[in-house]
């Protein structure tokens, strides 16, 4: 440090006495000498404060002590250790490894973290070091730094010292932005640590888990899930891909020597599975639509294995509490449902597939019941009625099939069948599961954790079991399953609405299935068999015990089973026996404790099952039964007379009772058959057994002890009735009507909408045709002990059958009876005769419980045959069956038989046609499941690609303006006047100048800054570059940004910026090109990522601002939201840069996708949109105004997207190239714009120029339509005023502006030419108003301002304004200056004839790009320019710009040249002189071209013609006829017949509206005439349609410092009211208000009194006014401010300043032994406001113009510059910290936004201005100091010619500085570009130096007691006035031009113009006005 000792003092002790007081500080400032005072806080505002005093005693030394902290504060900050950071790359090559020369060697691996122990040594508990900090952006620059260390110096001592600083800043007051500073920039930033060793990494990770676990904001602001992501696939991969970082080792840039590489693979997941802990916090804090995205877009690009599978785990893990779970599903329906998920099934990896699908069932088990809609399954929920509902609505959950379709893609293993389990029963891990599975004992000690989570998984079970080729897997996924059933009935119900049909369709599939038969089965085939069965009896069984209805389920399944049966060829009696058979044995087991037949729903099911049966054993027995009907041929006439006759007769023998008699021989006896018990097994049997038991205890026989309602014969009418009304669920009294009127079947007939309930219908039959059947088959076919069983049974039902009295039931016993004949004449004979005895037994009985119905039924024959006779024989046994009704009841049987089977094959037939049908829907239904899920996923992964390019974006830019503030803060320390500084100031090193592109409110660009990349080779003939061949073009200056700078920290620069462009995933950029030097030299092969480029359409801007508000890490608030977006093309002088213009609430952010070469013409916007956009269809209007299409900086893991435009892209690849060296992104404060123009660009309205309020250059910006640029220029506006004026504020609005299209710009240049016409601007200004308003800008060099000749005279000694002849005549055209050259253009107008081309007097134009180029030619970036159109190398020298006389006498002379002048003649000389010395060649006559020739009239001085040529644009000449020249150039003679009158017609390409560049279709014809209008010239835009009137006459009066000096003097002499009488340090006025403070800081407010009777600022006076100007009363009476001032510090006005704000105007007070400042409100004296952040005494205050900026010197030597926050709009100040916002009552922000540095010594004096954005400190060091306001960066030094310290400077808006020296009483002027201009003595010493309000006069006063007025330009004498002897202390210069002088006596004296009658007309009050340039 080459300045810190100069701040340093030898700690004295400092002996006091005090006397009251006992804790007191006592700095030495606050001493007069005698006393000190205290500085600690005062207890009692209210005390004295002369209680609080120290006396000095005698021989005491006062002194003052600086802590190393503040002396650090005072040269730079924390920022002066920056660099030390570059000495680790010093010693890396080093073979000792140690510093040897310091005190305590340190070792090279500790370099880095000592340096990091001092950054928060200096940062410890000191506020201001960490405000700057802060204000530098100092972690963020670590953090870049950082990225350079080797990583063998990131070590855990370098972790140890960082965690140190950050636990320093923990406990600091600026927390909570230093602490997000340093985590996003240092700890998370993977680009410093991915090189470093494993244990580093897992530190750092652990040291980040515990700081976000203490504070879970930090989490949510900077560390969200998708960050976390983002930095796996980055950084922390397994599988390389196009976007990972760190695939090759880390080379040293220098040596190429490995010097790092990332941790192995283990380590490297062990990392990894850290940062998914970060992940899962994110998770577990809060979860975002973002969240659910990026894991989407994860899952779905990462070819990453380990990483999904990690990922996977960490999302089961978080999702495991409920809480949790809803909130992420909530998230997920938003985005598009569980589904988005399934695609994670189709990895080949299988631990991955079985993690989804863990994954997958916990989402699906989470759902809440009543979401679980078509948003997740496209399915309602609720039990089918029945399996033909299902499958008629077979649209089963297509996410279900999806996962099924993905899964079983591959091989089926134990593992899967394992993880299925898993998710049906909500298990943990598939380890887990997969031992839990194999003890089946654990599933049923669960208890209620063994009921189904997912029962939808069943399908997949049922699918696997289908595919299983292992039965013993197969028997125990049956086993588990039926174990599993078993426990909850909740679990059968599930599986019958969610996997009946899957498990049908499994079991058909089954080997056990197809060869189901009753052979002899191995072990394994009777166990699979045998669950089978069990899982059938399981679910069927409790839905005929438990479910309404579940019949119809029994049904569907008996459907399906004989469907495949007959599509198979398999014959269904064995299961189908077996499976009633189970059915029956589970329903007797349940009725063992209580008769469940009797109750409902079971006795509806089970006489279904009953009827089932009854069909089965039809089917089995067909032909096998004398029972009528049963067989397919019977009919009537089988059933002969004969052998009714002898069943009649048979009857009777049976009733007579002739048991003995032996049967009777006949021809039947022949047909008896044996029985045939062997064809029926015992299982058979033993079914038939029990459903005998169950139609026993359906009609009350059960053999269990029976309810007391069963004891009754059956169910009464109104039971069965009401049992009909609760199964039809028909209206009670509707089904009453039904009932009693006998028709059931009617009644579901006339309703054929509803479902037939077969179940109840067969409630009406109270004997089954069952039980019939059974008997005839027992007798018939079972043993003689089976037969008398049921024989038995049967008689004990008798009388609960035989009940009903209906002519069904009396046709049906008749029919039985007889039919109990046939079999006992066929099978009587069995049994040695016992079973005829059995027979006739049972018929005995039967006709005996029978008689009544028998009776009624013969009583009703013979009623309907013969109804005239009683028949006597009615009650006889002969005539009990009655043929009719037995032949009745057999055709009712035969129909009967005949619907069952037509009915079973129309249910088999809907079955096909209905899985046919569900097959196809399904098919659909999947397939558009399918597209809407990938477009869903489509959707979703474009969306996360936009949040990553958004991010990378931001990223992108933070990185540019990092590296921007880097190389700002590296140029402040090592410059001349910095720390670090090889060359300190003076030196004699050469420095380069560019243009600053700053602009002054006339819109002139004044000042140069330096050319860090000044081209040396510029300046030495083409072959004699002292050169070697191959150095770079661009190289740094050798006294420039790296001149002295050791070797080794330079290439610590570059390998920071090589570190940034190849591996962080963007490019570095440096605003203008700075950094070019440095990359070229950095130049590496690039990573893969770098070139590496995805092209995809960015989704609706909504998406992205949505996923920002779900992702707090990213920097974007809500005033970042994109209002519109559209393409456009910036173009400034130096290049166009094609990009998007993004609109937002607070900013205008521009991104540059690559840079134009040409014209930047329509075609521009072709290449632009299909490199952003590959597909035209999705372009649009929508498209501009509300997506970003921006060309996406990344690539997906899956590769990129192919696109067809290979000639743009490759033409883009080559553009962004050289983007590198380019500053992509740019950003613009909304609220600092001032006007919005609509313009032309190459003569068409597709452009907009945007002007700014803070010196900011403005930017132009040239869109593809004219709607385009209108719709955006109006939307700036709008936003801009609302940014401003909030609806509902209160502030002004006068402060609103319009968008300037062409009505608000002829209304504009109205106003201006009144103001004009009145001289209230001058003639420049008028004319930059009307280039503006006309179209003409800087930034598009085709157009540039365009100014006229003004003088002819270049040859004259002296200048004659008096005489015409100096002077061009302005009211004809260059061309027509020259009569004899003119003849040529008349002749050539009048004789040229061609059909397309309209006649010209000239065929070029007074204004174009090589015009410009041509004046401008020795200033960059105009040499590069003008080097660029000559094809790399400066023009022929006899061709440049070389004299100004030649020039001019070239444009009167040449037939080619009729081109007019620049601004720049009238403002700035520095563009006539080679400043850099370039080597511009040698004419043809052997003279080197130097600088520009001058006119003898310059005496060689720049200065002086641009000072002559501005006098002359000013002169009264000039004023008269400058309306002509407005007419030719603005006005009605630019076009039409006055153009040709006035001979002003130019080639027609140069005119708007020549050609329709719209309409042309041919691209090379459109291009070509771009061309054309770019090189050749545009005429403007034309302003005016009539005459332009000419100036008013001059008003003398009106400036009377410019033309009558001599009217001023000295008018009346004020006391100020001071007892005693003391000096007047400052005078000020504001608001016509004369501020005064006396010596003892007193303050007094007074009128300041002019004659105004004028509305409008303008004055009037009579004779009896005078004198017109006075001071007045009392405004605020005199009162005592502040603190005391300091006592070594000298009073003057430098502690005062007055500062104007819209709402109140202040006083600035500064000085005091406080080192604060002071804020005091002038309205009523007290201090709003105190300020300490200097280190020292405020020695000096400076304010800008417009009250918006403060600046304070001290004599801690730094500067610092404050923002006015009450003068301003309310807008987010980033630098400062976020407590300044909380008190309304400030008025400066409390925390400055600039400490600027490098002087030596105490800063004495202050000039700040926002037009010039300047700085400039004067200081005792006897140097003046130049900084840049809005950047704070240094532009040069000045020293005092002698070495005087600076007493005082003033600086004028024209660029004039003049600084004053007491030691030899000198001034001293100098340009703003730091030319020494003239210097003068000042004859006395001075006091105050003041400038006039209009910049042009300085006015000092002194000791001398005179007030002497002086040139800004050469410091001559204007005048002098003489005061009354008194020493003037302070001075003012009022608007009027008036002097205020106060002096040491305390007087006022006020000099002001002599004689009011002088004033005959309108007097401005103020010179300034504000220019309509820019609105």
């Amino acid at each position: 440090m080459l300045r810190l000792s100069i701040l340093t003092e030898n700690l004295l002790l400092v002996t006091v006495y005090y006397s009251r007081t006992a804790n007191s500080v006592f700095p030495s400032q606050a001493s007069d000498g005698r006393t000190l005072l205290n500085a600690s806080a005062m207890l009692d505002q209210a005390l004295d404060k002369n209680s609080f005093e120290a006396t000095v005693m005698i021989g005491t030394q006062l002194c003052s002590r600086r802590l190393l902290q503040e002396i650090i504060y005072c040269v730079g900050g924390v920022s002066v250790f920056f660099p030390l950071i570059a000495q680790s790359d010093r010693y890396e090559s080093e073979e000792s490894g140690q510093f040897e020369d310091l005190l305590t060697p340190i070792t090279k691996e500790r370099l880095t973290a000592e340096v990091i122990e001092l950054i928060a040594s200096v940062l410890d508990e000191n506020l201001a070091n960490q405000q700057q900090m802060h204000l530098l952006c100092g972690f963020s620059i670590l953090g870049f730094l950082l990225q350079s260390v080797p990583p063998q110096q990131l070590n855990l001592e370098t972790l140890s010292a960082l965690k140190h600083l950050f636990n320093v800043i923990t406990n600091c007051g600026l927390a909570e932005v230093l602490i997000e500073d340093a985590i996003s920039h240092v700890f998370l930033n993977p680009l410093i640590w991915v090189y470093t060793a494993y244990r580093v990494q897992r530190e750092l990770y652990m040291f980040l888990i515990q700081q976000f676990d203490n504070d879970p904001r930090l989490l949510t602001s900077l560390c969200r899930l998708p960050r976390v992501l983002d930095i796996i696939r980055q950084y922390y991969w397994d599988v390389k891909s196009r976007v990972s970082v760190g695939g090759r080792p880390l080379l040293n840039p220098v040596t190429k020597e490995v010097i790092g590489e990332r941790p192995s693979q283990d380590e490297i997941r062990k990392i990894r599975l850290l940062l998914l802990g970060l992940g899962e916090m994110s998770l577990r804090q809060s979860i975002a639509a973002g969240d659910i995205k990026a894991l989407v877009a994860f899952f779905e690009t990462s070819q990453d294995m380990a990483c999904v599978e990690d990922v996977l785990h960490m999302v089961i893990r978080a999702i495991s509490q409920k809480p949790l779970l809803a909130s992420f599903l909530d998230q997920v329906n938003l985005i598009g449902g569980c589904h988005i998920f399934v695609n994670l099934l189709q990895r080949e990896y299988e631990p991955i597939r079985l993690l989804s699908l863990q994954f997958l069932g916990r989402l699906l088990v989470g759902i809440p019941s009543e979401k679980k809609g078509p948003r997740f399954f496209n399915l309602a929920v609720g039990r089918s009625k029945s399996l033909s509902e299902s499958y008629r609505n077979m649209r089963t959950q297509p996410i279900f099939s999806a996962i099924s379709d993905r899964l079983f893609k591959f091989p089926q293993t134990d593992n899967l069948c394992a993880t299925l389990f898993d998710v049906l029963l909500g298990g943990a891990s598939p380890k887990q599961v997969l031992q839990k599975h194999n003890q089946v004992e654990k599933h049923r000690s669960k208890g209620n954790n063994s009921q189904f989570f997912l029962p939808q998984i069943l399908s997949l079970i049922f699918r696997f079991l289908a595919g299983c080729q292992d039965a013993s897997t197969r028997i125990k996924i049956l086993g588990d399953l039926s174990d599993l059933l078993d426990t909850t009935a909740s679990n059968i119900e599930a599986l019958m609405e969610h996997g009946w049909n899957a498990w049908l369709a499994a079991v058909v599939q089954l080997d056990v299935f197809k060869n189901y038969e009753t052979k002899s089965l191995d072990e394994i085939e009777a166990n699979e068999q045998f669950f089978m069965r069990s899982l059938f009896c399981v679910v069927l069984g409790y839905h005929i015990l438990s479910v309404k209805g579940g019949w119809q389920q029994l049904e569907e399944t008996v459907n399906f089973l004989l469907m495949h049966f007959e599509q198979d060829g398999i014959p269904h009696q064995y299961l189908l026996h077996d499976i009633f058979d189970d059915l029956v044995q589970r329903l007797l087991a349940f009725s063992s404790e209580e008769n469940i037949f009797v109750l409902q729903p079971c006795r509806d099911n089970t006489l279904y099952l009953l009827k089932l049966v009854d069909e089965m054993i039809i089917s089995e027995l067909d032909n096998k039964l004398p029972f009528p009907a049963s067989s397919s041929d019977f009919t009537l006439v089988s059933l002969d007379l004969e052998s009714y006759k002898d069943f009649s007769s048979a009857l009777q023998e049976v009733l007579r009772e002739e048991a003995n008699e032996q049967p009777s021989r006949n021809p039947q006896d022949l047909k008896q058959q044996p029985t045939n018990d062997e064809d029926f097994s015992d299982k058979w049997w033993n079914l038939y057994d029990n459903l005998w038991i169950v139609v026993s205890a359906l009609n009350g026989k059960g053999p269990s002890k029976l309810p007391k309602s069963s004891l009754s014969p059956g169910p009464s009418f109104g039971q069965r009735a009401r049992g009909l009304v609760e199964s039809l669920n028909i209206p009670a009294a509707e089904m009453a009507a039904v009932v009693v009127s006998g028709g059931i079947s009617n009644a579901l007939g006339a309703k054929p909408s509803k479902s037939v309930d077969k179940a109840m219908l067969l409630r009406g039959e109270r004997c089954p045709k069952i039980v019939f059947r059974f008997v005839i088959l027992y007798l018939c076919k079972a043993s003689l002990e089976r037969a008398s069983r049921c024989v038995q049974q049967f008689i004990s039902l008798l009388p609960y059958l035989l009940v009903v009295d209906d002519e069904q039931s009396k046709t049906r016993l008749q029919l039985f009876i007889w039919a109990l004949l046939a079999v006992r004449s066929r099978y009587g004979m069995l049994d040695d005769g016992a079973r005829f005895h059995i027979i006739s037994h049972l018929i005995r009985e039967t006709v005996n419980c029978g008689k009544s119905i028998l009776a009624t039924s013969i009583a009703g024959r013979d009623d309907s045959s013969d109804s005239g006779s009683n028949s006597k024989e009615s009650g006889t046994i002969h005539s009990l069956i009655q043929k009719d009704r037995v032949l009745t009841a057999v055709a009712d049987e035969a129909k009967y038989m005949k619907f069952l089977r037509t009915d079973r094959n129309r249910q088999l037939h809907e079955l096909r046609a209905k899985i046919d049908d569900a097959s196809s829907t399904e098919t659909n239904s999947i397939k558009a499941f399918e597209d809407e899920m990938q477009s869903i996923l489509n959707t979703i992964v474009s969306s996360d690609d936009s949040r990553k390019f958004a991010y990378q974006l931001i990223l992108e830019e933070q990185q540019q303006n990092v590296a921007e503030k880097w190389m700002h803060l590296f140029r402040i320390l090592i410059d001349e006047r910095g720390p670090w500084s090889a060359n300190p100031f003076p030196n004699s090193a050469i420095r380069h100048w560019k243009l600053d592109k700053t602009e002054d409110r006339w819109r002139r660009r004044q000042k140069l800054r330096q050319n860090y990349h000044f081209d040396e080779k510029l300046c030495y003939p083409p072959r004699s570059v002292p050169q070697e061949e191959g150095t770079l073009a661009v190289t740094e200056s050798k006294y420039g940004f790296v001149g002295h700078i050791p070797e080794q920290m330079k290439r610590f620069l570059l390998k920071g910026v090589h570190r940034i462009t190849d591996e962080g995933s963007s490019e570095l950029n440096d605003s203008e090109s700075e950094l070019t030097a440095l990359k070229a030299s950095s130049s590496e092969e690039p990573t893969d990522s770098q070139h590496s480029q995805r092209e995809r359409e960015m989704s609706d801007h909504k998406d992205i601002m949505q996923e920002r508000m779900d992702s707090p890490s990213s920097p974007e608030t809500e005033e970042s939201e994109v209002l519109i977006s559209a393409p456009c093309v910036l173009v400034t002088p130096k290049r166009k840069l094609a990009g998007r213009l993004a609109v937002m609430k607070a900013a205008l952010h521009f991104f540059g996708e690559f840079l134009v070469e040409g014209t930047g013409g329509s075609s521009v916007f072709k290449n632009l949109q299909a490199s952003s956009n590959p597909d035209p269809s999705k372009s649009g209007p929508k498209q501009r105004s509300s997506k970003w299409n921006l060309q996406m900086e990344m690539e997906s893991e899956k590769g990129p997207v192919p696109d067809n435009s290979e000639a743009v892209n490759e033409n883009a690849h080559i553009h962004r190239k050289q983007l590198k060296i380019l500053k992509r992104h740019r950003r613009w404060n909304i609220g600092k714009i001032k006007a919005v123009h609509w313009t032309r660009y190459l003569l068409r309205y597709t452009a907009t120029e945007v002007f700014f309020s803070d010196s900011v250059a403005p930017v132009f910006f040239n869109f593809a339509t004219q709607k385009d640029a209108k719709e955006i220029g109006t939307l700036i506006v709008a936003t801009r005023n609302e940014f401003l004026f909030p609806k509902g504020s209160n502030k002004d609005k006068s402060g609103i502006i319009s968008f300037v299209d062409r009505r608000v710009a002829l209304e504009m240049a109205e106003t201006a030419r009144e103001r004009w016409r009145r001289r209230d601007i001058t003639n420049f200004e008028y004319l930059m108003i009307l280039n503006t308003l006309s179209g003409r800008s800087y930034n598009d060099i085709t157009q540039y301002p365009v100014f006229p000749w003004v003088l002819a005279d270049y040859s004259s000694e002296t200048l004659d304004f008096n005489k015409s002849s100096t002077f061009r005549d302005l009211s004809k055209p260059v061309g027509a200056l020259d009569s004899k050259r003119f003849e040529v253009f008349e002749d050539r107008f009048c004789n040229f004839c061609d059909p397309d081309i309209p006649s010209f007097y000239y065929g070029s134009h007074y204004s174009s790009m090589g015009i410009v180029l041509y004046y401008l030619l020795r200033l960059e970036p105009f040499t590069g320019l003008h080097r660029h159109l000559q094809g790399g190398k400066f023009d022929h020298a006899d061709r440049l710009f070389q004299s100004v006389e030649g020039t001019y006498r070239n444009c009167l002379s040449n037939t080619s040249d009729v081109k007019e002048l620049i601004p720049e003649f009238f403002y700035m000389p520095e563009f006539l002189v080679n400043s850099n010395s370039y080597h511009l060649g040698v004419k043809q006559d052997g003279e080197p071209i130097g600088d520009v020739c001058l006119p003898p009239w310059a005496k060689g001085s720049p200065e002086e013609f641009v000072s002559k040529n501005r006098e002359a644009l000013e002169s009264e000449y000039v004023s008269s006829n400058l309306h002509h020249w407005i007419d030719l150039v603005f006005g009605y003679k630019q076009r039409g017949k006055p153009a040709v009158e006035a001979a002003n017609v130019f080639y027609y390409l140069t005119y708007e509206g020549a050609v329709d560049l719209d309409s042309m279709e041919d691209d090379l014809q459109r291009s070509a005439i771009e061309d054309q209008i770019a090189n050749f010239g545009q005429t403007p835009i034309q302003i005016f349609r009539k005459k332009h009137p000419r100036r008013g006459p001059p008003i003398p009066i009106a400036h009377p410092l410019y033309f009558a000096p001599s009217s001023i003097n000295l008018s009346s002499v004020v006391s100020i009211a001071n007892y005693p009488p003391s000096a007047v340090l400052y005078v000020g006025i504001v608001d016509s208000n004369v501020v005064l403070v006396s010596q003892g800081l007193t303050l007094s407010v007074k009128m300041w009194l002019t004659t105004q009777l004028q509305s409008g600022g303008n004055f009037t006076f009579s004779s009896s006014q005078d004198p017109s100007f006075g001071i007045g009363s009392d405004v605020l009476s005199p009162r005592k401010i502040g603190s005391p001032l300091a006592g070594n510090s000298e009073s003057g006005a430098q502690y005062f300043a007055t500062m104007q704000t819209p709402t109140e105007n202040f006083l600035i007070s500064c000085g005091n032994w406080e080192n604060s400042f002071q804020v005091i409100s002038l309205n009523d004296g007290r201090m709003v406001q105190s300020i300490r952040q200097h280190k020292d005494v405020v020695s000096c205050v400076a304010v800008t113009s417009d009250g918006s900026i403060l600046a304070t010197g001290s004599y801690d030597t730094t500067v610092m510059v404050w923002e006015v926050i009450r003068a301003r709009a309310p807008e987010k100040r980033v630098r400062n910290s976020q407590s300044d916002s909380h008190r309304k009552d400030y008025v400066v922000s409390e925390t400055p936004f600039h400490i600027l540095c490098g002087h030596d010594d105490i800063i004495t004096c202050l000039f700040i201005s926002v037009e010039l954005d300047i700085v400039i400190s004067g200081s005792k060091d006897g140097t003046c100091i130049f900084h840049t306001l809005r950047e704070g960066r240094y532009v040069r030094s000045l020293r005092h010619p002698s070495g005087s310290p600076i007493g005082k400077l003033a600086a004028s808006p024209h660029g004039r500085i003049v600084l004053y020296a007491d030691e030899d009483l000198s001034l001293n002027l100098y340009s703003i570009n730091g030319k020494r201009l003239a210097s003068c003595e000042s004859n006395g010493r001075l006091n105050c130096v003041e400038l006039s309000s209009c910049g042009e006069f300085l006015v000092c006063g002194g000791d001398q007691g005179q007030v002497v007025v002086r040139s800004m330009n050469s410091l001559e004498i204007i005048q002098r006035y003489s005061g009354v002897g008194k020493v003037i202390t302070s001075l003012v210069v009022t608007p009027e031009e008036c002097f205020l002088a106060g002096t040491k006596d305390g007087n006022l004296l006020v000099y002001s113009i002599e004689n009011a009658q002088l004033r005959r007309s309108s007097l401005p009050r103020s010179s300034k006005s504000k220019s309509l340039a820019t609105g």
